[in-house]
C-alpha cells in the first residue's frame, strides 16, 4: 500500500510516499481501507522534531475514516462498514499511523459514519471532535453554565461551540475578525469575541459575566492564560488542550492557587481514542446539531501532504484539512 511517512524529523520536504506493507489486523482490531483522512497540528508537530519520533520511519496521523475491508474477530464490524476513528498514530511514539491507504485499528476505537457526513471528509473529525468532547466532560457541563471556547474557528473550537450549545450551554466563542460572524450564524455561539479589537478580560471581568467553564487551546502564552483564567469562575473549570506551546509552569501554579482557594479548577487535556464517546459524536452529527466543516482536500501525495501541513501551519484554517488516498 502506499503511505506518507519520514526516515528523519525536519522540515515538510521530509515527508515520503512509499510502498509499505498493509498492516496486519489483531484479532481485536479492523481493517479499515482509507476514504479521507486528517491533518492535525500535532502531525506537524511530530515532523519537525518537537515530539521526536521514537521509531523511524514514521507513517504520520491519527485520524482516519472508510470502509472496513476486514472485521474484527468479535463481529463488532463487518466488511462494508463505514467507519471512522482516532487512533494512537498522532503520538510520536507510535510507528503505525494513518496517512496510509490501509489502517488496522481497534474496534474500540471505531465508530460508525453518519449517513450525512461523507466519507471523503469524515477523517477530520475524530481527534478535534474526541478533544472537544474530552475538555468539556472534564468540566462537568451542565444546561446554561456558561462556556468560553478559545480559537473558536478552528479545528477543535468549531466542533466544541456546536457539541456545547448540543449540550445546553451559553457559549461565548473568540475568533478573528474573518470569522466572528460564521462563529455566530453558523456555529451557533451566542456571542464572539474580536480578539483583535476586544479584550475578553476587559468584557467578562464583571461576576455576573465570567465563566463556568472555558475550554483552552490558545493559552500558550502566560499573559493570555492568565486573562482566561481570571474570567472563569473560581468555582469553575478551565480545560486546557496540551499543545506544543503549553505552559506548564502556568498551568501547576494555577492548579496550586486553585487548592488554596484563589481561582478555579484547572485540568488538561491530551486527547484518548474512544469509540463510545465518538459514536455519541457522531449521532449528534446526524441529528443535525454537529456540523464539521473542512476547508480543503488534499491528495495523499508527498506534494499534497506538504500542502495540507502548510495550511495548517498558518493556523487560520477555518475547520479542518484531510488527505484524501
Amino acid at each position: 500500500m502506499r503511505a506518507i511517512q519520514i526516515h528523519e524529523c525536519g522540515g515538510t520536504e521530509k515527508l515520503r510516499l512509499e510502498e509499505v506493507p498493509k498492516p496486519a489486523r489483531k484479532p481485536s482490531q479492523a481493517l479499515i481501507k482509507s476514504s479521507s483522512i486528517g491533518v492535525n497540528p500535532v502531525d506537524l508537530i511530530v515532523r519537525s522534531g518537537f515530539y521526536k519520533p521514537t521509531h523511524f520511519p514514521k507513517i504520520l496521523g491519527g485520524d482516519v475514516a472508510g470502509v472496513v475491508e476486514e472485521g474484527d474477530d468479535a463481529g463488532k464490524f463487518k466488511k462494508g462498514d463505514k467507519v471512522l476513528a482516532l487512533t494512537p498514530g498522532f503520538f510520536n511514539n507510535t510507528p503505525d499511523g494513518c496517512y496510509a491507504e490501509f489502517v488496522a485499528a481497534e474496534a474500540d476505537w471505531l465508530a460508525r459514519v453518519p449517513d450525512s457526513l461523507p466519507l471523503d471528509e469524515a477523517a477530520g473529525l475524530p481527534l478535534v471532535a474526541l478533544t472537544a468532547w474530552q475538555a468539556l466532560q472534564q468540566a462537568a457541563p451542565a444546561p446554561s453554565k456558561r462556556a468560553l471556547i478559545t480559537a473558536a474557528a478552528g479545528g477543535v473550537g468549531h466542533v466544541a461551540v456546536q457539541l456545547a450549545k448540543a449540550l445546553g450551554l451559553y457559549v461565548v466563542g473568540i475568533a478573528g475578525p474573518n470569522n466572528t460572524a460564521w462563529v455566530k450564524e453558523s456555529l451557533g455561539a451566542d456571542e464572539v469575541v474580536d480578539y483583535t479589537s476586544q479584550d475578553v478580560a476587559e468584557l467578562y471581568a464583571a461576576p455576573d459575566k465570567q465563566f463556568d467553564i472555558t475550554i483552552d487551546s490558545m493559552g500558550t502564552r502566560s499573559e493570555l492564560l492568565q486573562k482566561l483564567l481570571s474570567v472563569t469562575k473560581p468555582s469553575g473549570h478551565l480545560s486546557h488542550i496540551m499543545n506544543a506551546g503549553s505552559d506548564n509552569d502556568i498551568i501547576e501554579g494555577a492548579k496550586k492557587a486553585h487548592e488554596e482557594g484563589k481561582g478555579p479548577g484547572v485540568g488538561t487535556i491530551l486527547v484518548t481514542p474512544n469509540g463510545g464517546q465518538l459514536q455519541e459524536i457522531a449521532d449528534l452529527v446526524a441529528a443535525g446539531k454537529v456540523k464539521l466543516t473542512v476547508a480543503a482536500k488534499h491528495p495523499l501525495t508527498a506534494a499534497g501532504a506538504a500542502q495540507a501541513h502548510d495550511a495548517v501551519a498558518t493556523g487560520h484554517t477555518r475547520g479542518k484539512i484531510v488527505l484524501l488516498p
